[in-house]
């Protein structure tokens, strides 16, 4: 697909009020969101954390809905637009999970997975495979560069490089010299290259999708982010506007 999308995609925030370790008051979530319209992000993606052994997904969908619902009350016109989506974790028999679609970004099969922080299985990379081949979909691994601690994770993210699965590498991870090098590369494997600020707050884990962008386009080229543009978009179910 080629054209220029409308706008800048963060795939990856903790912005809704009380969700989880993000944002802990409406004030702080519209600050976020006063941020991320200074860099350029008019999308941002709502993935708050959802874990199976916490609740089950209408419980955490009902919650999501009204976190979502008082912050839009009090969002400015020119706010970003707000997609509900969840950071999933992954548990054992997320493939069979019949309740998967109300986890994903709205209105799309986006999901986004957070593997467990562990030597994963062969196990564990047949439900991913399941989920994307055989379920339909749309995997998108959120920051895989926190997984490379091992030379197992690593070759089995070579593995799932493979399959139509995204790698949403965190903006963070390429503004420190240590991880700078994993992020960009991962980047460069994934089939499916994208981009988040994966922000929390206002101070340690600040919206930063503006930084994280130059970077891509300082060493990995212009052509290069507009793909990675263009994928949030198809991941989020969202148009292009013809140049």
């Amino acid at each position: 697909m080629s054209g220029k999308m409308t706008g800048i995609v963060d795939l990856h925030t903790h912005l809704l009020p009380n969700m989880d370790d993000g944002s802990k008051d409406t004030a702080m979530s519209l600050e976020m969101l006063r941020r991320q319209a200074e860099q350029g992000v008019n999308v941002v993606c709502a993935t708050s954390h959802f874990y199976a052994h916490e609740e089950p997904p209408e419980a955490f969908c009902k919650r999501r809905a009204a976190a979502l619902a008082h912050l839009r009350s009090a969002m400015p016109p020119d706010a970003p637009r707000i997609l509900a989506a969840s950071e999933t974790a992954f548990f054992a028999g997320i493939g069979r999970e019949k309740a998967l679609e109300m986890l994903c970004i709205e209105n799309t099969r986006t999901l986004m997975l957070e593997m467990s922080f562990s030597v994963w299985t062969d196990f564990q990379l047949e439900e991913v495979r399941v989920l994307a081949l055989d379920r339909g979909f749309q995997v998108v691994l959120v920051h895989p560069e926190r997984f490379c601690f091992s030379r197992g994770n690593r070759e089995a993210l070579k593995r799932l490089a493979e399959l139509p699965v995204g790698f949403q590498v965190n903006a963070g991870a390429l503004l420190h010299w240590r991880t700078r090098r994993t992020g960009l590369e991962l980047l460069k494997m994934s089939r499916l290259p994208l981009l988040g600020s994966d922000c929390h707050n206002l101070t340690t884990r600040v919206p930063n999708l503006k930084e994280g962008r130059s970077m891509v386009e300082r060493k990995l080229g212009e052509a290069f982010l507009r793909r990675m543009d263009e994928n949030a978009a198809l991941v989020c179910g969202l148009g292009f506007e013809q140049p």
